[in-house]
């Protein structure tokens, strides 16, 4: 039905009802380090060069403020910043812009604190402007109504030593501080440990910028030096593909070394927050700022030996207008359309072939140094002219299992008697002659956690009977199954 349509019919206006609201706004599901982040956001918005996280331990009464030396507002402007829904997620952004909703500022600041404060000054008045939102206020008297207060001048120092810029001040940190009265230092350390977390997280979501020194994030006067995915930096590090899809969404493949490769601090920085294996795959950026830092959006799952493959790419910030790409609030979700998601898997196709091949040419290089016979898991016999197959006893997990198990080791060798008389020979001679293209690897496709717990323990058995590293290394290199996976090999 159409709006002029329904014009003519009667209703209600339906306003929020604000206690309820405000406080269903504090558990969009922020951490603090993303809060910080979305915070951030606006700053860049506002054109800000330097931005300041400021903060003093006082317990219960610790204040964190976030200054930045952007353009400030005017007195209209900072009321209408403060106004939840205050953009329209349709309307097109400027360049700077990585908001979307018109709500980052309120909600990210009511996931952490029950007060939050916004100072600004622009170069025009240079006068400083405050309002403040107490969610206590607003409980008691159930009305949208922010308060022309601050608690501290003292909060606003750094502020009113700047031509223009905007403080935005949290206290009341309930959901940051725990206070526990016999034990305050606790409370300090477990605080002094988010903010560590803050600074990692923001190194690595705000790379980008303070790369190419758009930007310095200053905490506590201690700066944030940028996380490199991709360690661009490094000679070993290889650029499989840059490409364009659509004519607007850039991405470019890395395979990156490895740890033999470089530098062990360099190896471990590259780690990130998740580790090795929770950082392989697509990385997103909107307009150079990082939504998503490693995931394979649903194509694959990650596994050891992809754990070198990280894909960089950046949406400009016109695409995800009409919600093509699902950005939520937060800015940590981001799921490609139909039609890019079909050419980024192609793109993640050629990348993982290419990460798992370093691991693959160190087990060739060691298989070439070992000229002893692989070890299989059946072997051929041959008995009054009639071939037939066993399963190799001395095959090291067969025969572990057999020295471990004294007491069932009749049964199982009687087991083993009628797998290997019911061999269905011709059927899979019929069958492999007709689909020999269609031929897998042991445990192709599988989960590849039963193997590497395999490789564990027949590793581990090498050792305890005297056997070097490379002993043990090169014996399961030559064992069926593993040999045809040396990068898992490789990497336990």
């Amino acid at each position: 039905m159409k709006i002029d349509q329904l014009k003519k019919f009667e209703g209600e206006e339906a306003i929020p009802n604000a206690k309820s609201m405000i406080e269903s706004f504090r558990s969009i599901g922020y951490s603090l380090p993303t809060a910080i982040a979305d915070i951030i956001d606006n700053s860049i918005a506002a054109k800000a060069k330097n931005i300041w996280i400021d903060f003093q331990w006082a317990g219960p009464e610790t204040s964190l403020v976030v200054t930045d030396d952007g353009k400030g507002m005017s007195k209209s402007q900072l009321v209408d910043a403060m106004r939840p829904g205050s953009k329209n997620p349709l309307l097109a952004r400027s360049q700077e812009d990585l908001g979307r909703f018109g709500l980052g500022l309120k909600t990210a600041s009511f996931s952490q604190c029950r007060n939050l404060t916004v100072a600004t000054k622009s170069k025009k008045t240079n006068k400083v402007k405050y309002r403040c939102w107490n969610l206590n206020y607003v409980a008691e008297v159930n009305k949208w109504k922010v308060l022309k207060y601050l608690s501290d001048e003292r909060l606003i120092a750094r502020l009113n030593g700047l031509e223009s810029g905007t403080s935005i001040i949290w206290q009341n940190l309930d959901r940051v501080i725990s206070i526990n009265d016999e034990y305050p230092e606790e409370a300090m350390n477990q605080f002094l440990e988010k903010i560590e977390f803050i600074k990692t997280h923001l190194s690595m979501v705000f790379h980008q910028y303070i790369e190419n020194q758009k930007l310095t994030i200053w905490i506590k006067e201690r700066k944030i030096n940028p996380w490199d995915p991709y360690l661009k930096e490094e000679k070993a590090t290889k650029v499989v593909e840059k490409s364009i899809i659509n004519d607007e969404i850039e991405v470019v493949s890395y395979v990156l070394p490895l740890h033999s490769k470089i530098d062990r601090q360099v190896f471990e920085n590259a780690s990130g927050i998740k580790g090795w294996n929770s950082h392989q795959g697509f990385y997103i950026y909107r307009n150079n700022r990082l939504l998503l830092a490693g995931d394979w959006l649903g194509m694959y799952k990650q596994e050891e030996h992809y754990k070198l493959a990280r894909i960089f790419v950046n949406i400009p910030n016109t695409v995800d207008v009409d919600n093509a790409w699902q950005l939520d609030i937060k800015k940590s979700v981001a799921m490609p359309p139909p039609e890019v998601k079909v050419k980024l898997k192609e793109i993640a196709d050629k990348v993982r072939k290419e990460a798992v091949e370093v691991y693959r040419q160190i087990g060739v290089k060691r298989q070439r140094n070992n000229h002893k016979n692989n070890i299989l898991v059946w072997t051929d016999k041959k008995s009054k002219g009639r071939r037939f197959y066993q399963i190799n006893r001395a095959h090291p997990i067969i025969k572990n299992f057999l020295s471990n198990h004294p007491s069932s080791k009749a049964k199982l060798n009687r087991l083993f008697r009628i797998i290997e008389e019911t061999v269905p020979l011709p059927l899979i001679v019929s069958n492999e002659t007709e689909n020999n293209d269609f031929q897998t690897t042991p445990f192709e496709g599988k989960a590849s956690s039963d193997m590497v717990k395999m490789i564990i323990e027949l590793y581990e058995t090498h050792i305890s009977v005297g056997k070097t590293r490379d002993e043990a290394i090169d014996e399961i290199l030559r064992t069926e199954p593993f040999a045809h996976y040396p990068e898992l090999i490789e990497n336990i």
